[in-house]
């Protein structure tokens, strides 16, 4: 039988102390690395070591038996250099054993078995009794023991549980977690009604929390932040926590009231400063209950006076935006430092722009309004709405002033979006080199076709009279050319499908050291076949962007048997066309003409970048949600002037010429020769003219003095 060992006390200097090998945890060294040894640490510090080290004499140095964490944390204090005192020489309190292995044993293993974590009761009475005797707050005692702050303040809110129940659960009639979920609410009125409410029945801690949610709002929501102030100034009770964020107002009421109130404000505020004719608000919306108002979006206008010259400066400043970024994006280019601070900028006053040149039409203003509601922690507003009861006699009203041509839409009725669709002259020039490059490659693989308009063009152009039966086919041995304000953005197919064609093509008879008489008999020699296909290639880079206006009927009637199905092959994408333009078309865009009102009223509080990336991902692979009404509309949909039309029968009045070495027709007489003869040469003389002041043809009007000329030309022939 062990008996109990005499131990001397004694001070020992920390470099002298060592685990013994007797130590029950000598064989886990983690355990004195673990996270809360620093905590220990920190007590040390503050309250010193209140148990001395238990130490056994092994040759030079003091082996600890029992300590070892004690140990671990007065070196981590030396090793600390905001612990200030501490060094290895500094001597702290033990009791030494004296040689007695059996003794040295039982003591080690008493010390880690019998060792037990304080309760978490035992802690919030203690620590209470430091802050009502000791004059400590929370931030004090967490320093002192080295823990987090709110743990200190878990513990201290048992102090707020109410008696009963704190009663209960040192009794074990509730569990510690049960408890813990009763201390969430500082009310401890509210606690016993739940408390005795839940009494016959299991109580779990997802169970009480869920009663006690019903039971006032947390200061740390966003509706109570909300209204805090009024809230006090109303002189709605609080029941306090000592986390201020989880103190609780009590009156829900008082609470639902005073949003209410900050809602209607704040619609009101945006009526006053949009112009609109109502305000409304309402607790929480959904969008079907949006379904039921009619929708109306801001138009563009006319900037004036000081607006405008802010409007010129913007402009004149993106464009050497335009220029900087083009600049470092060319190869070779050195990398730009501020390349995200330009990109930023450009953003910012793309989007002031775009507020200063858009507003709401006058008839809208007067009969929609704005709707405000809260909506995921936030006042969120819909604006531009229409009541139900002001939808039957709604007309289609153009925007106003002179920002044009909008018509008013409806979102349940499928016509929402009151700016049409109208594009900038620079946007229309290069929707047509996109649509020259699809007709060029859908050319390319077509060689018969390409053949024969080949030879018909040479041999009109020949034979014919002055004017050339096209102008948009460049057959004078240079490629069309085809200008584009973002090339690098448009849809790639067409120029995929061509290199494709590239790849197929026998190209040997133009090999290096021929002479060009060469290249030409071996072209000759290439199998018919492939001479076509080579042909087609060839012109597929001669096809010139235009509006296939007057005098492009052939042209029109190639380009409609080469592609009739331009969206089958072409889309319009985010930077080449959508960014193009201003957020009010892209809404009118998704609720009009894509019939997807409720996407636009979605989309109406967003920024213009996510309008346009919403509808890049909807043209590139339209969404599986879609209704199949929806779906075929993002699949045809068009840029207006983009799709090709069948050609008008005055076309036809510029074919009638005759070729040379043509018979005379038997109706024919001399004085008609001579007519035709001077008419053809006041033709040719008018042309020449046009020609040589670089007046891009235009399609004519036949009430014009140009149409009325083809027109008579016409009935002449």
């Amino acid at each position: 039988m062990t008996t109990t060992p005499e131990l001397t006390d004694t001070e020992i200097a920390i470099k002298d102390l060592a685990l013994h090998d007797l130590n029950a945890r000598a064989g886990s060294p983690e355990t004195y690395e673990a996270d809360d040894i620093p905590v220990l640490a920190a007590s040390i510090a503050t309250l010193g070591l209140l148990n001395p080290l238990i130490v056994h004499k092994t040759g030079k140095v003091w082996g600890v038996i029992a300590g070892g964490r004690r140990r671990a944390a007065l070196i981590h204090l030396v090793n600390d250099a905001e612990a200030k005192g501490w060094t290895m020489r500094t001597k702290v309190r033990c009791r030494a054993l004296p040689d007695d292995i059996a003794a040295a044993t039982a003591i080690t293993v008493a010390e880690n078995v019998t060792q037990k974590a304080m309760d978490p009761l035992d802690e919030f009475e203690a620590f209470a009794r430091m802050m009502e005797t000791g004059g400590h707050d929370p931030d004090g005692i967490a320093r002192m023991f080295g823990v987090e702050r709110r743990r200190v303040i878990d513990r201290l809110r048992f102090g707020r549980v109410h008696p009963d129940i704190r009663a209960a659960a040192r009794a074990r009639e509730i569990t510690l977690d049960a408890m813990k979920a009763f201390a969430e609410h500082p009310d401890q009125a509210v606690q016993k009604d739940v408390f005795d409410a839940m009494q016959g029945s299991t109580m779990q801690a997802w169970t009480i929390r869920d009663k006690l949610r019903n039971r006032g709002v947390k200061m740390g929501d966003a509706v109570a932040r909300l209204v805090a102030d009024a809230y006090r100034a109303a002189g709605g009770d609080i029941a306090a926590d000592l986390i201020a964020e989880d103190s609780i107002l009590t009156d829900e009421t008082l609470v639902e009231k005073l949003l209410m109130e900050t809602l209607a404000a704040h619609a009101e505020a945006e009526r006053a400063r949009l112009g609109f004719a109502w305000a409304q608000a309402v607790r929480a919306v959904d969008y079907k209950v949006l379904q039921e108002f009619g929708r109306v979006y801001p138009g563009a206008v006319d900037p004036v006076g000081e607006d405008a010259a802010r409007c010129e400066a913007i402009a004149n400043r993106l464009a050497e935006l335009d220029e900087a970024r083009e600049a470092y994006e060319a190869p070779g280019a050195e990398d730009c430092p501020d390349i995200e601070a330009l990109d930023i900028e450009y953003d910012t006053l793309t989007d002031e722009y775009e507020s200063l040149t858009t507003g709401w039409a006058e008839a809208d203003l007067g009969r929609a309004g704005v709707l405000a509601y809260w909506d995921q922690g936030r006042i969120a507003t819909a604006e531009g709405l229409v009541r139900p009861e002001d939808r039957a006699d709604r007309q289609p009203v153009a925007a106003g002033g002179d920002g044009g041509g909008a018509a008013t839409g409806n979102a349940g009725e499928g016509e929402a979006g009151n700016d049409a669709l109208e594009l900038p002259e620079s946007l229309r020039i290069d929707l047509r080199t996109e649509q020259a490059a699809v007709i060029g490659s859908a050319l390319a693989a077509d060689p018969d076709l390409a053949h024969d308009l080949l030879l018909f063009k040479t041999i009109s152009d020949l034979l014919g009279r002055s004017r050339p039966v096209t102008y948009s086919f460049g057959v004078t041995a240079s490629a069309a050319d085809r200008p584009h304000g973002k090339p690098e953005e448009v849809d790639g197919r067409p120029a995929e499908a061509l290199a494709e064609l590239y790849e197929g093509l026998d190209l040997r008879w133009w090999a290096d050291g021929k002479s060009m008489p060469e290249r030409f008999e071996a072209f000759r020699a290439v199998d018919p076949g492939m001479k076509s296909r080579i042909v087609a290639v060839a012109l597929a880079d001669a096809v010139k962007p235009t509006s296939y206006g007057l005098n492009e009927g052939l042209m029109a009637h190639v380009a409609r048997q080469l592609v009739p199905d331009l969206r089958a092959v072409w889309r319009p994408t985010g930077g080449a066309f959508f960014g193009r333009l201003k957020k009010s078309v892209l809404l009118g865009l998704i609720a009009r003409d894509l019939a997807q009102p409720e996407e636009a009223a979605r989309l109406a509080t967003e920024k213009k970048t996510a309008i346009v990336d919403f509808l890049e991902r909807l043209f590139a692979a339209p969404f599986a949600t879609l209704t199949p009404e929806q779906r075929e509309a993002v699949e045809t949909w068009c840029p207006p002037g983009l799709e090709i039309d069948e050609p008008r029968a005055a076309y036809e009045a510029f074919g009638e010429a005759r070729l040379r070495g043509m018979a005379k027709d038997e109706a024919g007489d001399e004085a008609d020769a001579d007519a035709e003869a001077e008419a053809n040469a006041a033709d040719a003389e008018e042309d020449a003219e046009a020609w040589d002041e670089e007046v891009p043809f235009e399609e004519a009007d036949p009430e014009d003095a140009d149409g009325a000329r083809a027109w008579a030309e016409a009935e002449h022939t």
